[in-house]
């Protein structure tokens, strides 16, 4: 069994300044999920993860950013990473579909 921490989500409005910082322009984060989508296309993991990690510090309740870096993790074998964002991308939406749970019961048996 495998027994994971999950961190708490920062709360934060997508385009208005926060008090660690300001935030993306909606133009902004919109653009940073086309690149981080398009560097997935290109096989391209690790930068898709960096700018996934960006787009989620703007929206951290964006259950669909949560589910694409965890394909991502699962690309590089970085099975724990994916697990914990497929688990917070559950989380969040609970109605999320059955082949998650494949997911994790896939990095489940890897351990």
């Amino acid at each position: 069994m495998i027994s994971l921490a999950i961190s708490i989500f920062r709360t934060k409005t997508l385009g208005v300044r926060s008090c660690d910082g300001p935030s993306l322009s909606k133009a902004d984060f919109i653009e940073k999920v086309r690149q981080s989508n398009q560097a997935c296309q290109k096989g391209d993991f690790h930068t898709a993860i960096r700018l996934y990690t960006e787009a989620l510090e703007a929206d951290p309740q964006n259950c669909i950013l949560y589910s694409n870096r965890s394909a991502a993790y699962m690309k590089i074998q970085e099975y724990e990473w994916a697990l914990e964002d497929a688990i917070k991308a559950r989380l969040l939406n609970p109605k999320w579909p059955k082949h998650w749970q494949s997911l994790l019961e896939d990095v489940k048996f890897r351990k």
